[in-house]
């Protein structure tokens, strides 16, 4: 029995995060003009969407929602998997109930679940013919200020539950937490997906507040890594970031550079520096 318990999903990272945007078009001009992601394929879901490209495995999914985005922009956060069969397999062999495996308009294998704070999670198998695979080695942009989508930060009330999910059935680890003050409650908590990428989900714990719109969009946020924020940023504002100081690198209470930018909607981008600003 004891192997069972062991036998680890076969994720490899992060595949994509989803947000809903009110234009397509100026969405995907502003995540073109200061990131330098390129526009890789449209698929047609329940709603229009586009993919830009961060990386071959990694993608920035824009949702169409023209009649006004909601408080909640996050729509999914998508685990790049090797073999969907056995990943929902293993998800049922832990008490999970996925939804049938189905072939996405993009082409991918998937199936998916809700977290217990409403946020859909799907698991996609990248085919032959999906169109992740058939861009793969185009729309590399060269202007790209990142090629890596290192976490996606998503609201949690009850961690305990969110850890039955993340941890005990998904087989994610907890790599760090930290606090909005000094000796104050845990804020954050950083749990890392299974796979040799490093890709990690971060939990925002929000207990009983109540989150305005604004709130919601710093919240739901991806993350981009670098190695120079200083260069990041110099080369947003060659990209025609505006030169404010609510877009200057600082500190965060993960001891790591960061720079920040919302979207036209509201969506936090959060931009990472790799290594830890202060030698301890």
């Amino acid at each position: 029995m004891g192997e069972k318990i062991e036998k680890e999903l076969p994720i490899q990272g992060i595949a994509h995060v989803a947000f809903q945007v009110s234009s397509l078009e100026q969405s995907s001009a502003f995540y073109t003009a200061f990131y330098g992601f390129e526009f890789a394929f449209a698929a047609y879901e329940d709603q229009e969407a586009w993919y830009l490209k961060i990386n071959d495995d990694q993608f920035v999914k824009l949702v169409s929602k023209p009649e006004g985005t909601d408080d909640n922009r996050l729509v999914e956060v998508a685990f790049q998997v090797s073999d969907i069969e056995t990943t929902v397999a293993i998800l049922q062999e832990r008490g999970l109930d996925p939804t049938p495996v189905e072939k996405r308009p993009d082409g991918t294998l998937a199936s998916g679940l809700v977290g217990p704070n409403g946020h859909n999670l799907i698991f996609v198998e990248y085919t032959s013919n999906s169109k992740q695979v058939l861009a793969r080695g185009k729309h590399l942009g060269a202007r790209r200020v990142s090629d890596r989508l290192l976490h996606v930060g998503i609201t949690i009330t009850d961690e305990e539950a969110a850890n039955q999910l993340y941890r005990d059935a998904l087989g994610f680890q907890e790599i760090w937490r930290g606090s909005r003050e000094d000796g104050g409650p845990d804020a954050w908590v950083n749990m890392q997906v299974p796979g040799d990428r490093g890709d990690y989900v971060e939990y925002i714990l929000i207990n009983d507040m109540k989150l305005s719109r604004r709130q919601m969009g710093t919240m739901h946020h991806m993350c981009l890594l670098t190695d120079d924020i200083r260069k990041a940023h110099r080369d947003m504002l060659f990209n025609a970031l505006p030169d404010l100081e609510r877009y200057e690198p600082l500190i965060a209470r993960n001891n790591r550079w960061v720079c920040n930018v919302h979207d036209l909607d509201g969506t936090r981008c959060e931009i990472m520096e790799s290594k830890p600003a202060v030698k301890k």
